[in-house]
Parts: C-alpha cells; sequence; structure tokens
C-alpha cells in the first residue's frame, strides 16, 4: 500500500501535511486522554473505560477531519498547525455541522 494518492495528476504526491497533521494530532491526544481519564474515574476500569472512549472519539474525529480535508491541505507542518490539528480532532462535530450548514446555504443560492 502506497501513501500517494492514486487520483493525484501529479505522479509521486504524498498526502502531505494532512497524513502527518492527523498522526501527530491522535499522537498528542493518548496521553491527553490519559490525563484527563485519571480526573472524571475512581477506579482502573472507570478511566479505562473514559479513556477508550475518549480514543474512540478522536480516532473516528482524524478519520472525519482527514477525510474532509486531504484534498485540498497544502500548508506545511508547523506547530500553529499541528495544535489546530489537535483541537479538529477533538472538535470534528462541530467542523462537520459547520461544512454542512455551508453546503446548505450555497445549494439555496
Amino acid at each position: 500500500m502506497s501513501l500517494q494518492d492514486p487520483r493525484s495528476s501529479r505522479r509521486g504526491q504524498f498526502f502531505g501535511s494532512a497524513l502527518a497533521g492527523v498522526c501527530t494530532a491522535v499522537i498528542l491526544s493518548v496521553p491527553a486522554s490519559a490525563y484527563t481519564a485519571r480526573f472524571f474515574g475512581d477506579s482502573y476500569e472507570t478511566r479505562s473505560l473514559i479513556y477508550c472512549g475518549f480514543m474512540l472519539w478522536v480516532v473516528c474525529g482524524a478519520i472525519a477531519v482527514f477525510a474532509k480535508t486531504w484534498k485540498t491541505e497544502e500548508n506545511r507542518l508547523s506547530v500553529r498547525r499541528i495544535f489546530l490539528w489537535f483541537a479538529s480532532v477533538w472538535l470534528w462535530p462541530l467542523l462537520l455541522a459547520a461544512s454542512s450548514l455551508n453546503s446548505r446555504k450555497s445549494l439555496h443560492k
């Protein structure tokens, strides 16, 4: 399996900063999820369920945000962009709702 875009007109194009950004956001979310779960659970079982829920949320967000942006993402990765990716994988329902709302508005024009 190649990480290159098979539909790209530019041969050899890598998924680029979109893939790197989403992977970095997921990696940074592992300790963030663990520390957050520590505050909410009293027992190991509760903490682990909260952690698994957070990680499922983050992975779903990473897939959703990557699928929405990988074709248009051309900016280089920076600390600001990594923070943006991190926030995006946590707040992905808001981003998808805003995108859906924008597409509905453009259909009614």
